[in-house]
């Protein structure tokens, strides 16, 4: 007993005793869902079923409603009154004739017939009633004749079936002739043909009196089905009584649905039950294979401590040896970018000592001018000449004016500037760009062509930054011009929504395509030894890159080179002071 309870306790003998629970759990599933699918099936049968007869005995009265008011109606006609009362003398048959086809001919029936009291046709439209009538002693003549409206089912000669309305013509209350209207039953067949099920109805003595094609098809499966209410052929039947025709309908239903429904139900169970049972038997296989896992994850852990606690010394020491690194890293950066700035403001001031022999012409000129007035002003005061005198002196003033201008504008561009990005008005950035620039074009015989630029237009940058940008570029733009031996620089700006575009171009060799990929890489130059440092076009492609702008560079059509500075455009008021933007 005990070595039973120690084979069941294991992994084999779990998964044996699963199995067998699961095999019986899964039959009884089955039996239970074959007999609720074929429960399911007859109920949905039966109610299809009563849903077609009620659908099908409605649109078989609503059909025949029309003829069956006929009869009563035409019996009024004083035409058809006055040859009963005569009781449809021969003479007149032709007349008579003409009504009755009238009256079939409007109507759509299959004939119209006018009777004598004993049953006999008096007239015809077209004489089926003569050969399709029942005696005399018949059910709808008796009808008739009792000033009640007579209806029966008939069959013609040639096996058409149509549905007679009888009703009595009177004249000054006595019934002195009968009108019969056969109904064609044709037309119902025809929309019985649309359903997918045999349909017929059956008189009060069992004979079939309207069915569809699949009906005639099966007709000795369907006469089973209709006496025994079950077939080995397949169907089972449905009926439900029309009082008011003295008929029974039956619709046909496939008996195999149930047997279907049943299999499909036992099918579906076996497979969901064996879905179930493997999905069952995984679970108890992962179980089992976690309990396992977490007995050799304990022996695991145990091992593993020990290794931790050995790498975390290890570790420990690394961490240290990368504090060391990173403060390192941080010192360099921090030499880096100093060293960036120093070369940021060596490039200005060599800027500026590129420009000292015109800026000194631009010192000089004023200068000796200021001497002149002064000279002048004190021999026209002691002339006696005071008009003359305060002339000179406003010449001086502006003189003044001008230089101070420039000094501005230098010691501006020569100082360390501070990296916010502020909207600017590119026109004053541009104004001192080109009074900086603009001295030198001027010693060397250059003209700088610059578009007008609307005063409210701003740029996300510092005004010192780009000043120190426009300059380089103008610079660079002069020193080829002259090279080539050309006499312009031309300066244009586009905008749009989002993006000012400034445009510097010159007339010079332009840029050899093996330097288009060098040529903003630091220290790279075309110039000769000592005439620069090759920093220019670098310090200022960061500077742009810093404004989220770019700074690109192409040889123009028609030649020279073309640098295009593209900037955010700003919606913002701009700086009224230079220092205040930097």
């Amino acid at each position: 007993m005990r070595k039973f309870w120690r084979v069941l306790g294991s992994q084999r003998g779990q998964v044996s005793v699963y199995l067998a629970v699961a095999v019986v759990a899964t039959l009884a599933v089955t039996l239970v869902a074959m007999q609720l699918a074929g429960e399911r099936a007859r109920v949905e049968t039966t109610r299809h079923a009563e849903e077609s007869l009620r659908l099908n005995a409605a649109s078989l009265l609503g059909y025949l409603d029309k003829y069956r008011h006929l009869p009563a109606l035409a019996a009024r006609r004083l035409d058809a009154q006055t040859l009963s009362a005569e009781n449809f003398p021969a003479d007149r048959h032709e007349q008579a004739k003409e009504i009755v086809s009238e009256i079939q001919a409007l109507s759509g029936a299959v004939d119209a017939a006018f009777l004598h009291l004993d049953g006999r046709v008096a007239a015809s439209a077209n004489g089926f009633l003569e050969q399709a009538l029942p005696s005399r002693e018949s059910e709808l003549i008796s009808a008739g004749l009792q000033g009640r409206l007579g209806r029966a089912t008939v069959t013609g000669p040639s096996g058409r079936r149509a549905y007679v309305f009888v009703s009595p013509i009177r004249n000054d209350g006595e019934i002195t002739g009968l009108l019969a209207i056969a109904a064609p039953l044709e037309s119902i067949e025809r929309s019985w043909a649309l359903s997918s099920n045999p349909i017929l109805a059956l008189d009060h003595r069992g004979r079939l009196v309207a069915g569809n094609l699949l009906a005639r098809e099966h007709q000795q499966q369907v006469w089973r089905a209709v006496t025994d209410g079950w077939t080995g052929g397949g169907y089972i039947a449905f009926s439900s009584d029309v009082p008011q025709m003295g008929w029974r309908l039956f619709v046909l239903e496939p008996a195999d649905a149930i047997v279907l429904a049943r299999s499909w139900g036992a099918t579906v169970a076996l497979l969901a039950g064996a879905l179930a049972s493997v999905a069952g038997l995984a679970l108890l296989l992962r179980l089992q294979s976690e309990r396992r896992n977490r007995r050799i994850g304990r022996a695991a852990a145990i091992r593993l401590e020990r290794q931790v606690r050995h790498r975390t010394r290890d570790l420990k020491a690394a961490n240290a040896k990368l504090e060391v690194e990173v403060e390192e890293r941080r010192a360099a950066e921090t030499t880096l970018r100093r060293v960036q700035d120093d070369l940021v403001q060596s490039a200005k001031l060599a800027a500026i000592g590129q420009m000292s022999a015109a800026l000194t012409h631009e010192y000089n000129q004023p200068l000796a001018a200021i001497r002149t007035y002064s000279e002048n002003g004190l021999k026209f005061i002691a002339r006696g000449q005071p008009d003359k005198a305060g002339s000179n002196l406003e010449r001086i003033a502006q003189m003044v004016e001008r230089m101070a201008t420039l000094s501005k504008s230098l010691k501006s561009f020569a100082r360390r500037p501070r990296s916010e990005i502020v909207p600017v008005s590119l026109d004053a950035v541009m104004r001192d760009a080109l009074l900086l620039a603009g001295h030198k074009a001027a010693s060397v015989g250059v003209a700088i062509e610059a578009d007008p630029i609307p005063g409210d237009l701003m740029v996300s940058a510092g005004h010192v930054r780009l000043s120190q940008v426009l300059v380089n570029l103008l610079s660079n733009a002069i020193d080829a011009s002259v090279q080539a031996g050309a006499a312009s620089v031309e300066v244009s700006v586009t905008d749009n929504e989002t993006h000012v575009a400034i445009s510097i171009r010159d007339h010079g060799p332009g840029i050899a395509e093996k330097d288009m990929a060098s040529i903003f890489e630091p220290f790279f130059t075309t110039k000769e030894v000592g005439e620069g440092l090759g920093l220019g076009l670098s310090i200022a492609f960061n500077i742009v890159h810093e404004f989220s702008g770019r700074l690109e560079a192409a040889n123009a059509p028609g030649g020279g080179a073309m640098f295009v500075v593209t900037l955010p455009r700003a919606r913002g008021a701009s700086e009224g002071l230079h220092d205040a933007a930097e």
